[in-house]
């Protein structure tokens, strides 16, 4: 039947005729436009909002449109993954079957019968990934005369390792391989998520080697292990220590020790990252990361009552200064483990408003390349850094206003007038080896003996003083004959020099050189260090505050004709300079200091012992002791 006016119609039928005409007019309507009051929808459902390589994702379209015509499909990333069971009303995503960062990927349904309304989701690709345990590198004695705990009857040293890999649904496991190849132990037991590394028998030097996994499922998934082997003194205690330069290519860091370590978030053994050039220092106390060494994780900081953010402060003496947030992390190195520790994490942006009391118009070292490393583990002789010689300045128990080390800061961030704040102890950025779970009672530093300026040089870190005597895969750590040189209310002992007392002495790794105030000639060209004519002996005492006493020989050198070696060698024994007035220290002040920095610790173990921990047979800590 046509859709028009009809015939004529008799009066008796016409409110008949009209009903019916309703009804008619209702179904010639039918295929075209939707009344008025009846808008297209559309509702996606996924049944999940996160992929793996390969993993797929249903999305269905719930749509109100009345004529039953559903929806098309659409994803941006362009090209990132397909499409498959495609209909108007669901799809099925798969990403690639290999990629190697997170993918946010956006799915679209247009309806067909309305082009303008549409509706979309988004799912979060995330890569495969490799971790280990353990986790962080390693270190192991040379093979012989030892057994591995095991395989019982392989005599050599080893180690298991075992692999995860994350977001795997194949359950395929890793593939591994060492390298080098030769010379530098086997790999045994292999299974797809283990593996047992077996070390040389002997080895002439330090060897370091990869152990490398990757992931069947996914081949760029890949995680590597370094382990080292040592002629003696290794040990799942200890941590390689490197002099070579730092880790920013092109520029030479001279006498800094760098090692590295793994942090991540607490309780997880996934989100996780390596980091390497991490500078080593017996001056400072906790672990400061620069946030652009970590750029794949953000860990949670810790907030005030107000849910301010906690910002931390560290100020060096020439005025420069580090400030970020401090956050919780778990950190691993060698084979020690502190769980939830306090660490700063330094923010890198240049717009950031530092408070005067931190900045006080120096320079912020939050960058790899001001730095000249990628963090900075602080292990001096105090559990965290506001306490000095046992007294804790930051917690309100010594005095009512703290120093300028800790403040908090709205999300916009802080003002430039603001104050610091009092925190508790537990929320201070706490010394990592104080929280270790073993050996937490001090460090030892090991380097051999250098009488030349040399391009590198390997040492070794050794956590606990005299907790692994007589062990069998821990390094002995045990003090020996060393001479202990206990310390005073500031952390301090003395140095005898040249007629002179100067009570703030200490032991600084983080020094690149010794400072200390003479009549020495400084250089034209590097002014803060000194340039005699010639190479300079000279010599000081070392007294504690029990009358421990030791005579120390040592050189100086034309720092100008030493650095004119870069970027070739890291490695100067006898650079030094200037600190302080020579004169001014006859009678002894706290502003007198001899800073034995790195070169005082070349050809020497020098151990260093935390307040309030206990080292078996030894003074009450803290000291330090060589």
């Amino acid at each position: 039947m046509a859709c028009g006016r009809g015939g004529k119609l008799a009066r008796a039928v016409l409110t008949v005729l009209l009903v019916g005409g309703l009804i008619f007019l209702v179904a010639c309507f039918k295929g075209g436009p939707i009344p008025t009051g009846a808008p297209v929808s559309i509702t996606l459902i996924p049944n999940t909002t996160d992929v793996t390589p390969g993993q797929s994702v249903t999305v269905t379209a719930d749509v109100y449109d009345q004529t039953g015509q559903g929806a098309t499909w659409t994803i941006s990333p362009l090209n990132f993954g397909t499409f498959s069971k495609e209909s108007t009303m669901s799809v099925t995503y798969t990403p690639p079957n290999s990629f190697a960062t997170t993918e946010t990927v956006t799915i679209t349904a247009t309806s067909i019968a309305d082009p303008t309304v549409t509706s979309s989701v988004q799912i979060t690709a995330t890569p495969l990934s490799v971790s280990f345990s353990p986790p962080s590198a390693q270190t192991l004695n040379q093979g012989e005369g030892q057994t591995c705990p095991s395989q019982p009857l392989i005599l050599s040293s080893c180690l298991l390792i075992q692999a995860a890999v994350n977001g795997d649904n194949t359950s395929k496991g890793v593939r591994w391989t060492l390298s080098p190849s030769s010379g530098a132990g086997s790999l045994s037991s292999i299974q797809p998520l283990s593996v047992i590394y077996v070390a040389p028998l002997i080895v002439s030097a330090p060897t370091t080697v990869t152990v490398t996994a990757t992931s069947v499922a996914s081949p760029i998934a890949l995680q590597s292990l370094n382990i080292t082997v040592l002629p003696s003194g290794g040990g799942l205690n200890v941590a390689m220590v490197n002099v070579d330069g730092g880790p920013v290519p092109g520029q030479v860091y001279a006498n800094a020790a760098f090692t590295s370590l793994t942090i991540c978030k607490p309780g997880s053994t996934t989100a996780c990252q390596n980091i390497s050039g991490i500078l080593v220092d017996t001056g400072s106390y906790g672990l400061r990361i620069l946030q652009s060494g970590i750029p794949q994780l953000k860990l949670t900081q810790l907030l005030d009552a107000n849910g301010n953010i906690l910002e931390n402060c560290d100020s060096f003496p020439d005025g420069s200064f580090l400030w970020g947030p401090v956050a919780l992390a778990d950190i691993y190195i060698a084979g020690e483990f502190a769980s939830s520790a306090p660490v700063q994490v330094v923010n890198d942006s240049v717009n950031e408003v530092v408070p005067d009391g931190c900045a006080n118009g120096g320079n912020n070292l939050n960058t790899s390349q001001l730095l000249g490393a990628n963090g900075i583990l602080g292990i001096g002789p105090e559990p965290n850094d506001c306490t000095v010689g046992g007294v804790n300045y930051c917690d309100g128990s010594s005095q009512t206003v703290p120093p300028n080390v800790y403040y908090a800061c709205p999300s916009v961030g802080c003002k430039s007038s603001d104050s610091p704040v009092i925190v508790p102890a537990i929320r201070q950025v706490a010394n990592p080896v104080f929280l270790l779970n073993q050996d937490s009672n001090g460090v030892i530093l090991r380097f051999p003996q250098v009488s030349e300026s040399e391009v590198s040089l390997q040492g070794t870190m050794v956590f606990g003083i005299g907790t692994e005597t007589g062990s069998t895969f821990y390094a002995e750590n045990g003090l020996g004959n060393a001479t202990v040189f206990t310390l005073d209310a500031s952390d301090h002992f003395t140095t005898v020099f040249n007629g002179q007392s100067l009570t703030g002495s200490s032991f600084d790794s983080g020094s690149d050189g010794l400072f200390f105030p003479d009549e020495l000639p400084t250089c034209a060209q590097h002014t803060e260090f000194y340039c005699p004519a010639s190479v300079t002996e000279l010599s000081a005492t070392i007294e504690g505050t029990s009358q421990e006493r030791v005579l120390v020989d040592f050189s100086v050198a034309n720092a100008d004709d030493l650095l004119s070696s870069f970027p070739n060698d890291a490695v100067f024994p006898a650079l030094a300079g200037p600190q302080g007035n020579f004169g001014s220290c006859k009678d002894g002040n706290a502003s007198c200091v001899f800073d034995w920095g790195l070169p005082f610790f070349y050809g020497r173990s020098v151990y260093t012992a935390i307040d309030t921990q206990t080292v078996t047979g030894a003074p009450r800590p803290p000291w330090w002791a060589y």
